[in-house]
């Protein structure tokens, strides 16, 4: 068994209308945008990311984060497009997420405090849901512009329910395998 494993704490997004329009908007981008696509399967929103925890003390913190690790009746929105850290510079494409019962910042919160408990630094930026598509590695900044504009209030779509699970993160050269933790 590994000293260590990388975990965080995230929901997994599966729609028919998401997958749609993330196609669409690859099709449009496809031209004068390289990057690492997210996977289909992968598609998620990140509470925390903690990083390489010691193995001894998963089953503990799972236990702490228990109350909020399950699904909620809670309806999220998928509207529009934006970039990190901004338009003229974009590293990260991403679809945003409206969560009008404020839901998903009172589950980062209370996921906070869990952390805290075991020292696990937490991210100082503040939090912003939103679904990863693409980290972009170049972009024709003119048309790229012209796309986000276009797709800045596209309907990605809704979910009912999601659940939150705490998530081992194991990296390949294939790319990342996600598994959820339970015990």
């Amino acid at each position: 068994m590994s000293e260590f494993k990388r975990l965080f704490i995230g929901t997994f997004i599966y729609t028919t209308r998401i997958q749609q329009g993330i196609s669409i908007l690859k099709k449009e981008l496809a031209s004068f945008l390289t990057g690492k696509w997210v996977e289909e399967e992968n598609l998620h929103f990140t509470y925390h990311f903690l990083g390489e925890v010691p193995a001894a003390i998963v089953q503990p913190l799972y236990q702490e984060l228990l109350p909020n690790l399950r699904e909620y009746d809670v309806k999220l929105e998928f509207n529009g497009i934006n970039c990190f850290p901004n338009l003229f510079s974009p590293r990260v494409l991403f679809i945003e997420i409206s969560d009008t019962e404020k839901i998903l910042s009172s589950i980062y919160n209370s996921c906070k405090r869990a952390l805290q408990k075991y020292n696990i630094p937490i991210e100082e930026r503040e939090f912003h849901p939103h679904l990863t598509l693409v980290r972009i590695k170049s972009a024709q900044k003119t048309k790229f512009l012209e796309i986000i504009k276009k797709y800045q209030n596209y309907d990605f779509g809704f979910v009912e329910k999601f659940k939150v699970e705490l998530i081992e993160s194991r990296l390949t050269t294939a790319g990342p395998i996600y598994k959820s933790i339970k015990f």
